[in-house]
């Protein structure tokens, strides 16, 4: 079926509802059908480009976390998977975000490496950055008309803009979390302005912001998009990383038993110059790699700074690594993240090469290292289930 407008995707929505569930509200009290942005315009246009802010924050966490992209999207009949070539360029991070003949990229610059994810439906900013929703409009129309959601429509000014408004709620996921994505939508831009996703559990509210402007359709080159793919492929290499589970991701990283890497970097605020093998056999060392816009690196700094503080041993330190965050386009982003958090342990400056020799794959990542210089302990990744774990192994280390 050809979708051609909400207004009769909303239809259809509500005369299914009435159907199924006699408690959902009805359409005439919920919104003007003839404010309704138009999908079938959507589906016209071969090319998008666009800049978005994306901003994150949790609820008990005074401070906001902002990134910007700019984005250049391509449909590409060929490719089975999304049919388009993407290309998201991160303006904090040194990082490119790229679907390519349906091959999905994570390119690192200062890495000189690119990373192939396997999971092809994944969301390249996140799950409600519409693009997937601009590629195939059917997405939101199945997510509306699924009773096990729950939909609310609304026509708004936003921005002294005529939109529509449209939240869908989703049942709670395997973790606890229930979340709701809200797009507000230019009913003559057929884009949205914002979006959010909100997302729930037992302990706090996650919120994640995307703020869209400067939209451009229909004028992207397909073809400098392929060759600037193709550059950025080159010049930063395929890191083979097989089945990206969190199992193989483990497996690749540094082993207990093995020698902890030496290196050097840079003590954040001072300058001063720091080596970790001035520490190792004086004191049990926690390493944290992590950086600015890495949400569960944000939700381990407090967790860290406690443990930090009230470990009464003078034999333990941590030092939170960062190589990310340490590049020319994002250190001022650094220093007001940093200035709105009290860490108790010292942040470190480093390269990327220190990552490539901690086999770092995901963030963030914490090594222990004991007094005879030897990994002791590996996560990836964090979880509260975890860090009991990270605790009890530095109980064990510290008795010793």
């Amino acid at each position: 079926m050809k979708i051609k407008s909400i207004s009769i995707i909303v239809l259809l929505i509500f005369a299914f509802i009435s159907c199924t569930n006699d408690s959902k509200p009805d359409i005439g009290d919920m919104l003007d059908a003839q404010n309704n942005f138009d999908f079938n315009v959507l589906l016209d246009h071969k090319s998008v480009h666009y800049k978005v802010d994306e901003l994150y924050y949790y609820s008990d966490v005074a401070d906001t976390t902002t990134t910007s992209y700019e984005v250049w999207l391509c449909r590409d009949e060929i490719d089975s998977t999304r049919g388009a070539y993407i290309w998201a360029d991160n303006n904090y991070r040194p990082y490119n975000m790229i679907l390519d003949k349906g091959d999905f990229y994570l390119t690192i610059p200062p890495k000189q490496i690119s990373v192939m994810y396997p999971n092809y439906e994944e969301s390249i900013i996140g799950e409600h950055d519409f693009i997937n929703i601009f590629l195939n409009p059917k997405i939101l129309y199945k997510q509306a008309i699924d009773t096990s959601n729950t939909l609310s429509l609304s026509s708004i000014k936003y921005k002294d803009k005529e939109c529509t408004k449209l939240s869908i709620s989703f049942p709670m996921d395997k973790d606890g979390k229930d979340y709701t994505i809200t797009y507000i939508i230019d009913n003559l831009l057929n884009f949205p302005l914002k979006t959010t996703l909100v997302s729930k559990d037992d302990k706090r509210i996650y919120t994640n912001e995307l703020y869209f402007s400067d939209v451009e359709f229909d004028n992207t080159n397909i073809d400098e998009l392929k060759a600037k793919h193709k550059a950025l492929i080159e010049n930063n290499p395929l890191e083979d990383r097989g089945n990206n589970s969190e199992i193989t991701s483990l497996e690749r990283m540094l082993h207990i038993g093995d020698k902890a890497p030496l290196f050097e970097g840079k003590f954040y605020g001072s300058g001063k110059k720091f080596n970790i093998n001035d520490y190792i056999s004086n004191k049990v060392i926690l390493i944290d790699f992590w950086y600015t816009h890495c949400p569960p690196c944000v939700e381990a700094m407090p967790y860290l700074s406690e443990l930090y503080a009230n470990t009464m041993s003078d034999d333990f330190i941590i030092f939170g690594l960062n190589s990310i965050d340490n590049q020319a386009r994002s250190i001022d982003n650094l220093d007001k993240f940093l200035s709105k958090r009290e860490i108790s342990y010292n942040i470190i400056l480093t390269q990327p090469e220190v990552d490539k020799k901690y086999r770092i794959n995901g963030y963030p990542s914490i090594y222990i290292i004991d007094l005879d210089g030897n990994i002791a302990y590996v996560e990836l990744g964090f979880d509260k289930e975890s860090f009991e774990k990270l605790k009890s192994k530095l109980d064990d280390l510290l008795k010793k």
